[in-house]
């Protein structure tokens, strides 16, 4: 079926058959879901972590666009400010870090975070290399370039 597309090649093995162990397929994840409630998606690097006293509680971090896939451009400074909530949950940014993101629109407050949490945040390794979870490998590097045209696909469809 062409409409169900789920990105499939983030989340199936290198034979390319789903196992029922795979916790994003089990849990119901949709990639194509998760990629059209995005308004930004973007790989890029993580600049500066400011932690705000303010009202709202925010975080701001600022990143570098090394590869634009929504709503963003190649090189472009994204500052975006999280629910400080996140950060002490143990979701946080470091200075160099270098993550693949699915960002949900911002809210009223000018807040916003990963789509689905974990399903719209992934490292990206020194080769460009999204890593991405495979129930039989662990942790399994894919080409960013590949990742991007699914992306695109899916959202499209």
């Amino acid at each position: 079926m062409r409409r169900l597309v789920l990105l499939v090649i983030l989340f199936v093995n290198i034979s390319g058959s789903a196992q029922p162990r795979d916790p994003f397929l089990s849990q119901g994840f949709s990639a194509r879901r998760v990629a059209r409630a995005a308004k930004l998606i973007f790989s890029g690097v993580v600049l500066q972590v400011k932690r705000s006293e303010n009202a709202y509680g925010a975080t701001q971090i600022t990143f570098r666009v090394e590869n634009a896939i929504r709503g963003v451009r190649r090189g472009q400074i994204i500052r975006v400010s999280e629910w400080s909530g996140l950060w002490n949950s143990g979701e946080r940014y470091a200075a160099g870090e270098h993550v693949l993101l699915f960002l949900y629109p911002k809210s009223k407050l000018g807040l916003t975070s990963p789509v689905g949490g974990k399903e719209g945040r992934y490292a990206v390794d020194a080769e460009g290399r999204v890593l991405v979870p495979s129930p039989q490998n662990g942790i399994r590097p894919l080409p960013i370039k590949t990742l991007k045209a699914e992306i695109q696909r899916a959202v499209q469809e």
